[in-house]
């Protein structure tokens, strides 16, 4: 049923409760991994203040923290014997976890939601609500809070 599942990780401990929901759907269905993180350029732009080089030597420091921490999850899943690959990309996060999906023929997408409702989720935006809307594949959004 599922061959190829997209987890999708932003580094926060609230992303990592979809993990061990993709584990298990991986191992249950022996089914490639592959974790994405994205790197939002908006964020990156914002935290550097001297212009165009600054924003990308922060854009380039973002990417190469979530190159290693996506490494150090995919060598737990490996540990546990899953097929892992992981990537990094930039840009509207909603967007790039779309295209990634479609790129890679993925069948499900696995995340979680960060549990912001009413103001909170107008003036972030929901990552999830727009997956949900837009994805066309399966979605498994695990709550991130009890």
């Amino acid at each position: 049923m599922y061959e190829r599942l997209l987890l999708a990780l932003d580094g926060s401990p609230p992303s990592e409760k979809a993990i061990p929901h993709a584990m298990a759907l991986a191992r249950a269905f022996k089914a490639e991994l592959h974790v994405i993180r994205v790197v939002p350029l908006a964020v990156s732009a914002s935290h550097a203040d001297g212009g165009p080089v600054a924003a990308l030597s922060t854009l380039t420091a973002e990417a190469d923290e979530a190159s290693a921490y996506l490494n150090s999850v995919a060598a737990q899943l490996s540990a546990e014997g899953l097929s892992v690959q992981t990537a990094v990309r930039s840009g509207d996060v909603a967007d790039e976890l779309l295209h990634q999906a479609a790129q890679m023929d993925a069948d499900l997408i696995v995340m979680s939601t960060h549990g912001r409702s009413g103001v909170g989720r107008w003036v972030y935006g929901s990552v999830a609500d727009r997956i949900l809307r837009q994805a066309e594949i399966p979605v498994l959004l695990v709550r991130a809070t009890e």
